[in-house]
């Protein structure tokens, strides 16, 4: 045989062999890709608890368009009839009261002790809460039809002192702009929301989904002032940890609440920086003095706040 002849052969049994090897390897990528995912949902299935608390539904829905609502006449008649507060409005949205005394409040009845005390209470998901150690406020988010996570234009933040009773409180209110999107999304699944963060590591293998539940988040304003508000999955594990997954586009983001909160504090404070004309005491003998005090030590006393006893 010619040497030409062997060199042929021996080209021919090499590419031969590559081809059997790339047959190979592409069939254990197949094989590695699918593998995970099988794991991955075995794996949650028999390390975490609470997925009973995943619900199923919506399985589609509209985005929400919201505006802040200006407290009317009739609003502002109802707040001056609530017992035992002084109250001051900004700019007609922004609600902050200071109780002559405290209130007893327990966590456990807050509809009972907010109805009594607070305007417009229904207005809110009161029989849930998120608790900000640090300055001892409750934060009880709006619902216009579902909980509204996290925004400062629709939210209920009750402050406690060290006796766990009610000495304060900051309220704002959103209400359904007039003009509302017909489209429809599909959302994501919730179980894959799960399995996005447990990838992630945000959920580890022993914890629990306290709760799950839809709901909307901001996700930019309008120029005419009107808020566009996404469809959302909000998560709590473990009672404490809290996770929000744009139901429309995936993305997982988290939420503090004590940046929360200093954020309507920061709002407040400016106010009194520069535009103290837009505060409005629901005393009319109230001068300047008397607003800028008022709110000085109701920031202070959120401030130096340290947890309930």
């Amino acid at each position: 045989m010619q040497w030409g002849q062997i060199k042929t052969l021996f080209i021919l049994c090499f590419l031969i062999l590559d081809i059997f090897l790339l047959q190979q390897f592409i069939k254990n990528q197949q094989t590695v890709s699918v593998l995970p995912e099988a794991s991955l949902e075995e794996n949650i299935q028999g390390n975490i608890e609470g997925l009973d608390n995943i619900p199923e539904e919506p399985t589609e829905a509209s985005m929400l368009y919201a505006q802040r609502k200006e407290l009317s006449e009739d609003d502002m008649t109802a707040l001056e009839e609530l017992p035992n507060q002084d109250m001051l409005i900004i700019e007609d949205h922004l609600i902050i009261s200071r109780f002559d005394d405290p209130v007893a409040f327990d966590i456990d009845e807050a509809g009972d002790n907010i109805v009594e005390n607070i305007w417009n209470d229904e207005s809110y998901d009161l029989e849930n809460y998120i608790l900000d150690e640090k300055t001892n406020t409750y934060l009880f988010f709006q619902k216009i039809d579902h909980p509204i996570f996290y925004n400062l234009s629709g939210v209920l933040m009750i402050h406690v002192n060290e006796d766990g009773d009610m000495t304060s409180y900051v309220q704002t209110i959103l209400e359904k702009a007039e003009e509302q999107p017909e489209e429809k999304y599909g959302l994501a699944n919730p179980m894959k929301v799960i399995s996005d963060l447990f990838r992630r590591n945000s959920i580890q293998s022993g914890s629990t989904i306290s709760k799950m539940e839809f709901g909307y988040h901001n996700l930019l304003p309008l120029p005419n002032g009107v808020q566009v508000l996404i469809p959302t999955w909000g998560v709590e594990v473990n009672d404490s940890e809290y996770y929000y997954a744009n139901a429309v586009e995936g993305h997982i983001s988290t939420r503090d609440e004590n940046e929360f909160v200093s954020e309507m504090r920061n709002d407040i404070q400016e106010y009194v920086v520069s535009d103290i004309g837009a505060i409005q005491p629901l005393d009319p003998d109230w001068e300047q003095q008397d607003i800028t005090q008022f709110l000085n030590q109701l920031l202070q006393n959120i401030e130096l706040s340290d947890g309930v006893n």
